[in-house]
């Protein structure tokens, strides 16, 4: 097994290699990195441990258990994350949808996932269970670092780009990665396939894709893997009575669901879907009735209901604006407003149309906008803004 152990840490470091060869060298070459080179190195990969690691007797009888919540985890991603552009807006799916597209994109990511799940688990059962450990956090770290793209933060390093690259790549990478490593620790590479084919499926099929803000991408890429992990670990951990007296007594995972459901609700509110939603005030127009750093609550309304002294959102070409309705009128049969910032000497140059429209203020917290505002400014986001969200 120590001839085994070594072996697996040696391919992981050739990955490891491959993946920054790759990011500096390789993609430059475009296609045919992307349909022969990357495809050609994982199967000989794959090869290499198939023919040189004798995994020792994987224990199957939790495969189907797990394989049904990897089918209902998938599923409620599709409905929720499919869903959210009847409340958000759709756009055109970056992927080509015909039929000679997605085979191409079987071939190229497909097949290349399929490789790389069967190297997760022939090398993480390489070594016998109590060795098992530290194989575990080099596999996690290596396929979590395939999925970052260093040249661009090496070309980018700023306090907003390393935010959301920390928690649009990185943490649901290394969340994904630990959800597979333990499956295939206790199953097989099978309801890793599974979960990685459908979750591809609903980004390639669908013609339009929700236009979604990252941070609401990120939450659902980290917390299905997150449920799914805690399910599975409390499946196992009540069937291998190894792992159950060994490392800890089983925790009902359902206790878990509120906690997730209530985070999902929040980040809706914070993206806009519901009704209502929160804006960060980085501009001192609107003082003293609001001031920087205050948070304001957007209600999501049409022009019939504004009236004169309203506060309405408004948006202009690349940021919103928060102004007092100081007139309304309607011309041609469109409805028009003036507006003015209650610190502001004059009204503004332009009156708002009804396209432009976004909501208007329902009240206001003091202060709470604040972190967003002080990373916004870190970033360099919010030069010439009145008013910026932040999300």
């Amino acid at each position: 097994m120590q001839k085994y152990k070594n072996l697996a840490i040696g391919i992981l470091a050739i990955l490891c290699i491959y993946f920054l060869f790759s990011q500096f060298y390789l993609k430059q070459f475009g296609s045919y990195y992307t349909y022969v080179i990357n495809p050609l190195f994982f199967a000989v990969i794959a090869l290499i441990t198939k023919f040189s690691i004798t995994s020792p007797y994987t224990n199957r009888r939790f495969k189907k258990n797990i394989i049904q919540y990897v089918c209902i985890t998938v599923l409620i991603y599709a409905i929720l994350y499919l869903s959210s552009g009847l409340f958000l807006t759709y756009g055109k799916n970056p992927y080509s949808s015909t039929i000679l597209g997605i085979v191409f994109n079987l071939y190229s990511t497909g097949f290349v996932i399929f490789c790389r799940e069967y190297i997760r688990y022939k090398l993480i059962n390489s070594v016998l269970k109590k060795e098992q450990k530290l194989i575990f956090i080099f596999i996690v770290v290596t396929f979590a670092f395939q999925d970052i793209n260093i040249s661009s933060l090496l070309e980018s390093i700023n306090i907003y780009y390393l935010f959301k690259i920390t928690f649009n790549t990185i943490m649901p990478s290394a969340i994904k990665n630990v959800l597979f490593t333990y499956i295939c620790q206790y199953c097989d590479f099978t309801p890793p396939l599974i979960y990685e084919f459908f979750w591809h499926m609903i980004l390639w099929i669908p013609p339009v894709l929700p236009n979604a803000p990252w941070i609401f991408d990120s939450i659902l890429n980290s917390v299905f893997p997150l449920i799914l992990f805690l399910y599975c670990r409390y499946e196992i951990s009540l069937k291998d009575k190894l792992h159950l007296y060994k490392y800890s007594k089983p925790i009902e995972p359902k206790g878990t669901i509120p906690l997730v459901a209530g985070i999902v609700l929040l980040i809706w509110f914070t993206i806009g879907i519901f009704p209502i939603k929160p804006i960060g005030v980085a501009s001192g127009s609107m003082e003293p009735y609001i001031s920087i750093g205050d948070l304001v609550i957007i209600q999501k309304c049409n022009s019939n209901d504004i009236q004169i002294d309203d506060i309405i959102e408004y948006s202009m070409k690349d940021y919103s604006v928060i102004h007092r309705v100081v007139k309304k009128y309607q011309e041609n049969g469109s409805t028009y407003f003036i507006t003015k910032g209650d610190s502001n000497s004059n009204v503004d140059s332009d009156p708002v149309t009804e396209d432009m429209l976004k909501g208007k203020v329902i009240f206001k917290i003091p202060y709470l906008a604040w972190p967003t505002i002080w990373v916004g400014r870190l970033s360099g986001r919010q030069q010439n803004v009145d008013v910026e969200t932040g999300y």
